[in-house]
């Protein structure tokens, strides 16, 4: 009896050394209150929520507390101390002077440049004259020395002095006509002012006709419905379903999408861009299935049934599916997440060509977590929920979509909309079946080599990002 006793005395003993383990009590503080919430939340929501230790530390402040919760495959998820600027950066809405920037290094490898890529309109840089390919190799007359060992430390801080007033000199690219020297000329300093920018992800579109087919061109830099502001619903979406009624009227044949900065964004506008480009459009055809964690697939499946995790097609009027005979998708590493999702949605239903570079490799998408009105936790999440799959079931692409015809991004970018720009020569080949040399010669691709380490759109709330609706939103 006396050993009987010992054991349920011991078994008492370590059931509660356990419960106090795996559940340690929430500490009265600010920290305290706002990290419970982040794991309630976590515990429901995450994708990987069956990794998620039993015993946090509500001792760390939020930001750490979070990032103590993440899987081990998880590049993605993230938190920020206020949810109003994750929704408006998610739209769009930042603080800076108007330029998307690739990072280079210069120095033998110890430096770091900028090379713009493109310059948003109606913004600080556009009006001090910037354009798409000038360089740049200090800001504020600083240097910016990089090593591989600072996990990206460096890069942060150079995007964080573009994030304030600053001022550039930037200098013209050159080349000799083999490609095989570069060089800069027509040094120009710029004075940079930043602001309450709102960028339109709509930057550009064209109508080619050459031997007498229809080429449509259209450069998209994320995906939004709109600014995210009362009076302008689906501000952002209209524009691209306008882009479409261009090309329609125009009989467009041949389609060019040009992703290659598009990091990624809101789902619901990639299901408004892939249903104007998919063949054979019907409300009823799936574009991407989602898979959630094993709570939420039941939750939502006793909620709204089996349809609830397909995402289907929506009835577009300007649709040019019927019409194309070719479409080709221009990606960099740069283009991620809903990106490939379109490329993923729509491979099932029509020929996807690409050139460029090897895509981003995203296949997970998240939802924005906040409290409304609560004082003490004005924090905002964006992890990481579900998973996507096309109608065919095929979600294999964690390691990128490879081109069908590299094209490498140099320090010779081209102008938007030449035909002489590599990547849309490149395009224009392809569809013609020569270089589009009647109108004018290609530009040549230089051929030294440079090293890009990340990119301006890594400061962006939609960079590598697919962000999915919360249910009953």
């Amino acid at each position: 009896m006396f050993r009987c006793l010992l054991c349920f005395f011991a078994a008492g003993i370590l059931m509660t050394a356990c419960k106090k383990k795996d559940s340690p009590s929430v500490p009265n503080t600010d920290n305290g209150y706002v990290d419970d919430w982040i794991y309630k939340t976590m515990k429901q929501e995450y994708y990987w929520n069956t990794s998620i230790t039993g015993s946090p530390d509500y001792t760390k402040e939020p930001y750490g507390f979070f990032e103590s919760l993440l899987h081990a495959d998880d590049r993605y998820s993230w938190a920020v101390p206020n949810y109003k600027d994750l929704q408006n950066s998610l739209s769009g809405n930042t603080k800076e002077a108007g330029y998307s920037v690739g990072l280079f290094l210069h120095g033998n490898g110890t430096k770091l440049g900028g090379i713009i890529q493109y310059v948003k309109k109606n913004s600080p840089a556009s009006a001090a004259g910037m354009k798409r390919g000038q360089i740049f190799f200090q800001i504020n007359n600083t240097d910016f020395k990089y090593s591989s060992a600072t996990n990206n430390a460096d890069v942060n801080a150079f995007l964080d002095a573009m994030g304030k007033d600053h001022t550039l000199t930037v200098f013209d690219h050159t080349m000799t006509k083999d490609g095989l020297s570069d060089s800069t000329m027509n040094p120009s300093v710029k004075n940079l002012t930043v602001v309450e920018y709102s960028e339109n992800p709509v930057y550009m579109d064209s109508v080619y006709t050459i031997d007498g087919k229809k080429i449509g061109y259209f450069v998209y830099n994320f995906f939004a419905p709109d600014r995210g502001q009362a009076g302008y619903e689906n501000e952002y979406d209209n524009q691209v379903d306008a882009v479409f009624a261009k090309f329609k009227a125009a009989g467009v044949k041949h389609l060019i999408l040009d992703l290659r900065y598009n990091g990624g964004g809101d789902s619901r506008s990639t299901i408004n861009l892939g249903s104007n480009i998919v063949k054979g459009l019907s409300t009823t055809k799936v574009f991407f299935r989602r898979e959630y964690n094993t709570l939420n697939m039941k939750k939502y499946t006793d909620a709204y049934g089996v349809n609830f995790f397909n995402s289907y097609f929506t009835d577009e009027a300007n649709n040019i599916g019927a019409g194309l005979e070719s479409f080709i998708i221009l990606t960099s590493n740069n283009s991620a997440s809903a990106s490939e999702l379109i490329i993923n949605g729509l491979k099932p239903y029509m020929d996807v060509w690409l050139i460029g570079e090897r895509t981003y490799g995203k296949n997970v998408g998240s939802q924005t977590f906040y409290k409304i009105n609560d004082a003490k936790n004005t924090w905002g999440l964006q992890p990481i929920t579900s998973k996507a799959f096309n109608s065919a079931g095929t979600s294999d692409y964690t390691n990128g979509f490879a081109p069908n015809e590299e094209v490498l991004e140099s320090l010779a970018l081209g102008d938007w909309g030449s035909v002489k720009e590599p990547l849309l020569n490149k395009a224009m080949t392809k569809i013609l079946g020569h270089a589009p040399l009647r109108v004018a010669s290609p530009e040549s691709v230089s051929r030294t080599r440079v090293q890009y380490v990340g990119s301006s759109q890594m400061n962006k709330a939609y960079y590598h990002i697919l962000v999915e609706p919360r249910p009953g939103e």
